[in-house]
Parts: structure tokens; sequence; C-alpha cells
């Protein structure tokens, strides 16, 4: 199943994407009388996929698809994570974007507030506290359930699905200090999610999947997720390893590397399989 959020006059909805479009969650529930969501975030935490694929078969369901060139514009996939983790330095490549040595045994890591999220179509907004802000693309994993110490034998059966992250860093800050990471992370809209959650079904080979981060139109770093140091499901484990994961929550697994944006530019994540998220820069003004 592949879900999105989008907007429209009234606030945001729930999209399913269907043979026949995208059909939207509030015309499921009002056919079929049902009480699915109403948000995306509410979907991942009720857990009830076989419910809302049995509805997704009702020919009158269906008759509410709206057709893709019709489709209202995305929105994040849900604005506030309970837990949005972020992994870094997990490929070498990203390691020699900073110029430093890969960690042995474990990537890098730092936790990042919700008020950073955007969706596809936002502006990337470059703060005027770095003069260097790089974007990078990611797989992120959607956690669909609460959990704690997970195996990571076991981490599929507590994952919803995955999502594209496009993640901004302050680079500039972090060459000074690496302690300054949660900073060079946290302002208002360096996490873009979406615009899709893709469930795990829909992945027949997750070590193929191939991240590109592309700036301007010229991919800047490519390669699959069997090029982790640590796989995704590792994640999953270690970071549920003393610690709740809530449903909902988002793992972004780390990038093939790095790319600097300025004003302007039109900054790309491509997961195959998964997502095409695509923002622009926009300088505040200093």
């Amino acid at each position: 199943m592949r879900l999105c959020t989008v907007r429209h006059e009234d606030g945001e909805d729930v999209g399913i994407a269907t043979e026949a479009g995208l059909v939207l969650l509030s015309s499921l529930n009002k056919v079929t009388g049902g009480d699915f969501g109403p948000t995306l975030l509410d979907v991942v935490v009720d857990g009830r996929l076989d419910g809302l694929t049995a509805a997704l078969r009702d020919p009158a369901v269906l008759d509410t698809a709206v057709p893709p060139g019709s489709a209202p514009p995305f929105a994040p996939i849900y604005r506030t994570p309970p837990k949005l983790w972020g992994v870094g330095l997990n490929y070498t490549r990203h390691a020699d974007d900073l110029e430093v040595c890969q960690p042995a045994g474990t990537p890098g890591s730092y936790l990042r507030p919700s008020s950073c999220v955007i969706g596809h179509g936002d502006d990337i907004l470059l703060p005027r506290q770095s003069d260097r802000v790089t974007a990078e693309a990611e797989l992120g994993v959607v956690i669909g359930r609460d959990c704690k110490d997970v195996s990571p034998e076991d981490a599929p059966s507590v994952v919803f699905g995955f999502t594209t992250v496009l993640d901004m860093t302050a680079e500039d800050a972090i060459r000074v200090n690496p302690r300054y990471i949660p900073w060079a992370k946290g302002f208002d809209t360096f996490c873009s999610l979406g615009p899709w959650v893709v469930t795990p079904d829909e992945i027949p080979d997750l070590s193929s999947v191939r991240i590109s981060t592309i700036v301007g139109g010229r991919t800047i770093a490519s390669n699959q997720v069997s090029a982790m140091m640590r796989d995704p499901y590792w994640q999953v484990a270690h970071f549920s390893g003393g610690m709740t994961l809530e449903a909902g929550s988002v793992i972004a697994t780390g990038t093939p590397g790095a790319g600097v944006i300025r004003d302007g530019d039109v900054v790309e994540a491509v997961v195959e399989g998964v997502g095409h998220l695509r923002n622009t820069a926009r300088a505040v003004r200093r």
C-alpha cells in the first residue's frame, strides 16, 4: 500500500494510491461508515491495514478516486513524529564529504525536533546562522507499533513502512565541533518527509533499493541500501535498545552523500520504489 497526506481547503487528508487514482480517507470513511484516521499518523498507530485493504475493494470506494492529474498537493506524511532519529556516516562516501573517518562499529546518531518537518514542495529556509547548508537523501523507516529491545531478526515485524527523507545540515557548525550536530540539524524546515509511506510488501528486496541525492538536476551521490555500514533493521534494533520507539517514529537511515545548497536550488531525494521528494532552498533575509 502507498499512502500520503495531501492538502485541501479544509486542512489535510490521507490519500491512498489505487489503480483508479488517489482515494481520500475521508471519502472512504463516508462511503463505508468507517472511522480510519483521520491523519496518517493515526493510520500508522491504529495498525488496521487489513481493514483498510478490505475497504479499498469496495467499488463504491474506488469510484471516489481522484485521477492522478487532479490530485491535491502533497503535505508532510505527518508533522509530529513521536521520535525522529537520524543516522550519520552510515556510508563511507558521507564520511568523506565531512573529511572524517567513518566510525567503527556503529554509525553516528541524533534526535531532532518535529518543528523541523516539512513536506514535498515546501521551501527549505536557509538560516542566517549558517553559511554552508547541505542536503542529503535518505531512506526513512516508519515504526508501526510501540516497541523496545527488538532484535534485528524481529525488526521487520515492527516496521509499518518506508518513506523518503531529505535531511539538511548546517555543515559549517559541525565542522567546528561535532557536538553541535543536534543544533546543526534542528533548524525549521531541515527535515522533509514524504511524499509517500510505502508498506514493506511493496519492496521485494530492501537491500537493492537505491537512494540518490540530487541538487539542481545533478546527482550528487547515489548508492544502495546494501552499501550501508548498518542496515535499516539493525538500526531499528539499536534505537529500540533500552528505549521505547513509539508507533509513528521515523528513523532516517543515512545518506550516500550530501550536496551544498544555495538560494533557489531545487533539491531532490529519490528512493527507488518508495518516493521522489522535491524542495526548493530559499535564503532567509539577513
